[in-house]
């Protein structure tokens, strides 16, 4: 058995020492992978990634929390941290043994190949396209394993779908919103505002259905233009999510007496999303870009853009 210092304990859980680095110190289980992984090339191809990660993921996320717990215990560390080390080569050597078999689909017509289509849909969906709150943590890990990004979200978009939102970010969102009563507008598939529900906050999600050729509207998606659903629910708070733009509904928000918050979900990029018009004229609001909100929608990026709309406090109050 290796024994492993305090000090290397912490750095390899912190993910600071590289695979160059591990693959030198620790060449044993790196053999004692590559012999596991030859156990499960029997597995259907299809199945074969699912069931390394698994193996691998649950292994290092055990011994992650008893080393955790047990305040780097020097006996629980030797014991426990070769599978973090193991997790980690299983991940490295899968891509550099090509287990994931590129898409021989032509460029016209792309789609994710085995490794990435596996990951991305145990990371951000529950089942088919149904998105499910991410955690950080888990995505900032696999992320980067992620071969072919750049074609996520133009995949995902032919589906009415233009983020995913992070656990931190709804349980930020939640706090946001608090008690006061919220609508959201052009919800599409209500993904929001069911989020919203895990948290306890009551989100009427309404659209009007004008991209039905795109997303399927479940039930709890109410039809109505936003000036209607404005009219009818006389909100406190109101969010809209990937708003189109120079849209004709935003400016609608600004205009109904009971906003005092407008939450919009996007980016800075006016010919991308929002009524950048009607935010510069609504004179009623104050407008603010969180930067601790944007930095919670993923995928991240330097132009994703969390925009507070706050209503002005009357002189005489």
């Amino acid at each position: 058995m290796r024994n492993f210092t305090n000090s290397t304990a912490k750095k390899i859980l912190a993910n600071e020492i590289s695979m160059e680095v591990l693959l030198q110190q620790y060449p044993e289980y790196q053999e004692e992978v590559l012999q596991e992984i030859s156990v499960l090339r029997n597995i259907r191809e299809s199945q074969i990634i699912t069931a390394i990660l698994d193996k691998y993921t649950v292994s290092a996320k055990i011994a992650h929390t008893k080393i955790q717990k047990s305040r780097f215990n020097e006996t629980t560390i030797n014991a426990f941290l070769p599978d973090v080390i193991k997790a980690r080569f299983a991940i490295y050597l899968l891509e550099q043994l090509n287990i994931a078999v590129s898409s021989k689909t032509p460029e016209n017509n792309v789609k994710f190949n085995l490794w990435d289509g596996t990951i991305l849909q145990k990371l951000l969906f529950r089942k088919g396209l149904e998105r499910k709150p991410v955690s950080l943590g888990l995505f900032k890990f696999w992320w980067r394993f992620v071969i072919h990004k750049k074609i996520l979200m133009p995949l995902v978009n032919k589906k009415g779908i233009y983020c995913f939102y992070s656990r931190a970010f709804i349980k930020e969102l939640s706090s946001l919103i608090g008690n006061q009563s919220c609508l959201e507008i052009a919800a599409g598939d209500g993904t929001l505002a069911n989020f919203l529900k895990s948290e306890h906050i009551n989100c009427q999600a309404t659209d009007d259905y004008s991209w039905s050729h795109y997303i399927a509207y479940p039930s709890f998606v109410e039809k109505a233009d936003a000036k209607t659903a404005l009219l009818k629910y006389t909100p406190q708070v109101v969010l809209c999510s990937w708003p189109v733009p120079k849209n004709a509904y935003e400016k609608h928000v600004f205009k109904t007496p009971s906003v005092d918050l407008y939450i919009v979900i996007g980016t800075k990029n006016p010919a991308f999303t929002g009524d950048f018009e009607a935010y510069y004229n609504a004179d009623k609001f104050t407008m603010e870009l969180d930067e601790k909100l944007s930095s919670l929608i993923l995928p991240p990026s330097d132009e994703n853009a969390v925009y507070l709309f706050r209503r002005k406090k009357s002189p005489s109050a």
